[in-house]
């Protein structure tokens, strides 16, 4: 199949830029007063997830977080503005760099725990960022960052939970290739 951009196929890219837009469509339909900080991380910690794993390529986590991130600040859902792409790519960042970790403990639901845990823990120093920028007190700043990133860490562990699932059933229905092909460098014509 053709490279296009960045080395992805075309059905590569569209899997992202779904992704993509179903990270950021939960967050905008889902906007649930729980009083539960850290709960929108629970989809962004699973479809980055899914982005990742189901792509098998370098950085795929990475280009549709930033999707996300510049189609929530065109729509104008955050309140951080380019800041916000930012936060949806701090995350991304950690999956990608835990996916081939993931790929040979597909079976270990702890390991996908972990990497939700510490890719949600990676968003903590754009919250302290953006809170700093407000002008808030320190005190009251770490511990306001402290309870957004502990709640986030949560939901990111929990998010991450259904990925081995997901990606059997795609595997089983014969969407996803069971053996994933070594990784194209893009550079073919």
């Amino acid at each position: 199949m053709r490279n296009h951009m960045f080395g992805f196929t075309l059905q590569e890219s569209l899997f992202l830029g779904f992704c993509s837009l179903l990270i950021l469509s939960t967050k905008l339909m889902l906007r649930l007063h729980l009083k539960v900080p850290g709960h929108s991380m629970f989809f962004l910690i699973l479809f980055l997830m899914l982005a990742a794993l189901c792509v098998r390529k370098r950085w795929s986590a990475t280009l549709a977080a930033g999707m996300a991130g510049l189609l929530g600040m065109f729509t104008g859902s955050g309140k951080l503005g380019p800041l916000g792409i930012v936060s949806y790519m701090l995350p991304a960042l950690v999956i990608d760099f835990c996916v081939p970790f993931l790929e040979s403990h597909r079976k270990n639901l702890a390991f996908f725990a972990v990497a939700g845990l510490l890719a949600a823990a990676a968003r903590a120093p754009i919250s302290l960022f953006s809170e700093w920028m407000v002008g808030m007190d320190v005190q009251v700043l770490f511990m306001s960052t402290a309870i957004k990133t502990g709640g986030g860490m949560i939901f990111g562990a929990l998010g991450a939970l259904p990925v081995p699932a997901l990606l059997t059933k795609l595997e089983a229905r014969g969407l996803l290739s069971a053996n994933p092909k070594p990784e194209n460098s893009g550079a073919n014509p």
